[in-house]
């Protein structure tokens, strides 16, 4: 038995939660705030994203005039956002219904690994907020307090800080809410390094931290590190080469690659040219699907820590 928040998003029922809150579920009920109790069933799930679809779907007692008069949510534009405006947070905490906690946004793009999710490998930007968000409030909405509408999916905290909660911005949400309707399940591009944004100056720095680095000090996306049995080690990236295309575009930012990356076509040769040393160079790499490497890499720590 588990809980969790979600919302309702058009006149078919329809509802937006998180991934997590619904993994493993056999049944699936929703109440709404005037009490009413619904069975729902799961569409289409992205763990990737940690975004789920659900349907409301009549019981043998029930009608299809139980649609009526459901409270549809608006989501709004999440690229609007901006630091300091103020967003509640709501859901069911601990199982207390309809909770609002108050905040603002405290940040914007927070990458997986700064939000303490590496294994996500940049697929997406959270937003950050103070509002609290305790365990129940999962897949609950973000909502601008101004417009009414909807700017993100309250979805997890950071471990050991207060006042620290993230979610899923919107606009990501619409990008593949419409084909976990109809049960397809979007896919990432996995490579299978780390890139992070360099500067001469950060070389420097980490250069003179330790010496044995030997971090090249140029500006540019460079890969810290290639995973082992990964498609990057196959076809030939190596660690200090500087990505400068991927598929015939410029990037000039870790996270500018990381959008290109998720979403190329999986298992078609990609075209990636580096600078390597002083020379560039072109690799060709066939990008995989990062769901079933992110289960077999949980699956492995979970048997490490028994």
């Amino acid at each position: 038995f588990g809980q969790g928040s979600g919302m309702i998003v058009n006149k078919e029922g329809y509802i937006l939660t998180n991934a997590h809150v619904v993994d493993g579920s056999n049944r699936i009920y929703i109440t709404l705030t005037d009490g009413r109790r619904f069975r729902a069933e799961l569409q289409g799930s992205d763990d990737i994203v940690d975004i789920a679809v659900l349907k409301i779907v009549p019981e043998s007692d029930q009608t299809i005039d139980i649609l009526s008069n459901l409270p549809v949510a608006q989501l709004g534009d999440s690229d609007q956002l901006e630091v300091g405006q103020f967003v509640t947070a709501i859901g069911c905490p601990g199982g207390l219904d309809n909770t609002c906690t108050i905040g603002i946004i405290s940040g914007l793009k927070r990458c997986p690994n700064t939000v303490g999710i590496p294994d996500k490998m940049g697929v997406l930007d959270y937003i950050q907020t103070d509002a609290a968000i305790n365990q129940g409030n999962s897949g609950g909405p973000l909502v601008d307090v101004e417009s009414g509408n909807i700017v993100g999916i309250n979805t997890c905290i950071r471990a050991n800080m207060e006042g620290t909660s993230f979610a899923i911005p919107t606009n990501k949400i619409l990008a593949i809410v419409d084909d976990l309707a109809i049960g397809i399940t979007p896919t990432h591009g996995y490579l299978g390094v780390d890139m992070t944004t360099m500067t001469p100056a950060l070389a420097k720095y980490i250069n003179k931290l330790s010496p044995a680095a030997a971090v090249p000090e140029r500006d540019g996306v460079m890969i810290e590190k290639v995973f082992k049995n990964s498609p990057a080690k196959e076809g030939g990236l190596k660690k200090f080469d500087f990505v400068l295309e991927i598929d015939g575009k410029r990037v000039f930012n870790a996270d500018a690659a990381h959008v290109i990356l998720d979403r190329a076509t999986i298992g078609q040769e990609l075209s990636i040219k580096v600078l390597r040393d002083d020379t560039e160079i072109t690799l060709q790499v066939k990008p995989e699907d990062l769901s079933p490497r992110l289960k077999q890499v949980r699956q492995e720590r979970l048997k490490r820590k028994r």
